[in-house]
C-alpha cells in the first residue's frame, strides 16, 4: 500500500493516543461496512413506488377505499389526514417525481428479486475468497464498484426495465462476497470475550435500512427518485474512503496498532484460529448435522428479513394507506428499534460467557427471540387489517426481538468452525439468499390482481410459519461444539 504524507498522525488520531484500542475500530467499520450494504439493497424497495404507474383495477390503498365507503364520500373527494394517499380510482394523479413505467407487480418482483440472484451466485464462494485474498480488498472494491452500478441504476431505467436487473444483479454479485468476508473478518480480530460485541455490529445493516427508506422517501419528493440512488452511493464513497484508511486484513497487518494489543489478541485466540491457509473442508461440513441445522435457522431468519425488507414499504403505502415519505418512514421504525436491541443482545451475549452459561443455552434460548416470537407477530399482521398502529406495532416488536440473530445464526459460524467462518456463512448465505426473490415472487403471485389484504394475507402467514419452523428445528437439534473439521491440517501434523 502506497505511504501518504500524515498516515502516522492519522493513526494517532484514530488510536486517540492509545485510549481506544484498534479492535473497537474495527468494530466500528464491520457496523459501517453493513450499514452501506443494506442501504444500497434497500433503496430500490422504496424507490419503485415513485417509479411506476398506478395499476389497472384498484389504483388506492384498501384501507382509504373502506374509509370512503364507510363516510359515503363522493368518489373524487379527498381526505383531510396528510398523512393518508388520498388517489382515487377515478382520476388517479400521481406526483410527478420522474419518468414512471408501466411495470406490473409481476415485473416490480422481478426487479426487486435480481438483487439475490447475484447475492445467492458469490455468496457461496465468498468465503473462501475472502480467507485467500483478504477481507480487505473483498470489501473495498465489491462496495467501490457498488456504489457506481447503484447510481447508474436511474440510467438504466430510462432504457429498459431489464437492464435496471443487471445492475442490481451486478450489486447483488458484490454484496454476496460481504457477509462472508466480514465473518473472517471478525474471526481475525475479535477475541473470543467480544465476539458476541463485533456479531452485534452486523447490526449497522438495520440502520442502513432505518435512514434509507425515509431518506430516499424524502429526495425523491424534493428532487426525484433518480436521487434517491445517488445519495445511497454518496454515502458508500465516503464509507470506502473511510474503510481505506483505518481497517486491515488482521492485526499483523494494521499499521498502527500497538505491540500490546496485537499480543492479547494473539493470546486470546490461542488454539482456535489458525493463520495457514487452507481449503475450507467440504466434505465433512456437508456431513455435518450441526452445519445444516445452523443452514436452516439462517434460510428462516432471511426469508422473515426479507419480507419485512422488501414488502412492508409497500404494504404500508399501497394497503394501509400512508404516502411516500410517512410509509418509508414507518417501514424504517422496526428496523431502528432491531438495531438497538441487536446491540444490547451482543452485551448480553458476553454478559452470559461471563457468567458461565454455555454457548448452547445462550443460542437455543435467545432462538426464542431471534425465530419463534417474530413468526407469531408477522402471522398476526393481515389480521390487524387496516388498524395502522396495530400493523406497524407488530413490524416493531418482530423486527425488534428479531435482533436475537447476533446470537443465533448470526454467532453460531464462529462455534463451529471460526477457521472457517467466512466460508460457513458464506454458504448458508447462499442457500438463505435464495429467500431474496422467492420471497417477491411468492408475494407477486399472491397480490398480482391486487393489493388487498386478503391478497397479503398469506405471504404474511408464510413468512411467519417458516420463522417458526426453522428456529424449532434448530432449538431441538442445533449445536455450538467446535468442530473437528475446524482444524487445518497443518495444524494437526
Amino acid at each position: 500500500m502506497v505511504e501518504i504524507s500524515g498516515l502516522r498522525y492519522i493513526g494517532r488520531v484514530i488510536r486517540r493516543e492509545e485510549k481506544v484500542p484498534i479492535r473497537a475500530w474495527i468494530a466500528l467499520m464491520v457496523f459501517m461496512t453493513t450499514y452501506v450494504n443494506y442501504a444500497m439493497r434497500a433503496n430500490m424497495s422504496i424507490a419503485i413506488v415513485s417509479m411506476v404507474k398506478a395499476q389497472k383495477g384498484r389504483t388506492i390503498a384498501e384501507c382509504k377505499q373502506r374509509e370512503i365507503d364507510a363516510t359515503q364520500m363522493p368518489e373524487d373527494s379527498t381526505t383531510s389526514n396528510p398523512n393518508i394517499s388520498t388517489t382515487t380510482t377515478a382520476k388517479p394523479e400521481l406526483p410527478d417525481y420522474g419518468p414512471r413505467y408501466d411495470w406490473d407487480q409481476h415485473t416490480q418482483s422481478l426487479i426487486l428479486g435480481s438483487y439475490f440472484w447475484g447475492y445467492i451466485v458469490s455468496s457461496l464462494p465468498g468465503g473462501i475468497i475472502a480467507e485467500r485474498y483478504g477481507p480487505f480488498a473483498v470489501l473495498f472494491w465489491t462496495h467501490l464498484i457498488s456504489a457506481v452500478v447503484n447510481s447508474a441504476s436511474q440510467f438504466a431505467a430510462w432504457i429498459h426495465f431489464s437492464l435496471l436487473m443487471l445492475c442490481r444483479i451486478v450489486m447483488g454479485v458484490m454484496a454476496g462476497l460481504c457477509y462472508p468476508a466480514l465473518q473472517c473478518l471478525i474471526a481475525r480480530w475479535a477475541p473470543p470475550a467480544e465476539k458476541g460485541k463485533f456479531v452485534s455490529c452486523l447490526m449497522g445493516n438495520t440502520l442502513g435500512t432505518c435512514v434509507t427508506w425515509p431518506l430516499v422517501g424524502a429526495v425523491t419528493q424534493m428532487v426525484g427518485w433518480g436521487w434517491g440512488f445517488h445519495v445511497v452511493s454518496i454515502q458508500v464513497l465516503v464509507y470506502c474512503i473511510i474503510f481505506f484508511f483505518v481497517c486491515a486484513n488482521s492485526p499483523e497487518d494494521h499499521k498502527w496498532i500497538t505491540e500490546e494489543e496485537k499480543e492479547y489478541i494473539k493470546t486470546a485466540q490461542a488454539g482456535n484460529v489458525s493463520k495457514k491457509r487452507a481449503t475450507p473442508p467440504y466434505k465433512q461440513m456437508f456431513l455435518s448435522g450441526p452445519f445444516w441445522m445452523l443452514a436452516i435457522l439462517h434460510f428462516g431468519n432471511l426469508w422473515g428479513l426479507y419480507l419485512q425488507l422488501t414488502n412492508a414499504p409497500k404494504y404500508i403505502a399501497e394497503v394501509v394507506g400512508f404516502n411516500l415519505r410517512d410509509s418509508g418512514g414507518l417501514a424504517a421504525m422496526p428496523h431502528l428499534v432491531r438495531l438497538f436491541l441487536g446491540l444490547a443482545y451482543g452485551n448480553i451475549g458476553d454478559l452470559c460467557k461471563k457468567k458461565g452459561l454455555s454457548s448452547k443455552f445462550v443460542r437455543k434460548f435467545f432462538t426464542l427471540f431471534s425465530h419463534i416470537i417474530p413468526g407469531i407477530l408477522l402471522i398476526g399482521i393481515p389480521f390487524a387489517e387496516c388498524q395502522a398502529i396495530i400493523v406497524v406495532a407488530l413490524l416493531i416488536v418482530s423486527m425488534g426481538v428479531n435482533g436475537a440473530a447476533v446470537l443465533t445464526n448470526l454467532q453460531n459460524p464462529q462455534d463451529l468452525a471460526p477457521n472457517f467462518a467466512g466460508s460457513i456463512f458464506g454458504i448458508i448465505s447462499f442457500i438463505g439468499g435464495t429467500t431474496g426473490f422467492i420471497v417477491p415472487a411468492i408475494t407477486g403471485a399472491f397480490i398480482n390482481n391486487g393489493n388487498t389484504i386478503a391478497n397479503w394475507r398469506w405471504a404474511w402467514i408464510i413468512g411467519g410459519g417458516m420463522y417458526i419452523l426453522c428456529g424449532g428445528t434448530f432449538i431441538l437439534f442445533g449445536s455450538t461444539e467446535q468442530q473437528e473439521w475446524n482444524k487445518k491440517k497443518e495444524d494437526t501434523e
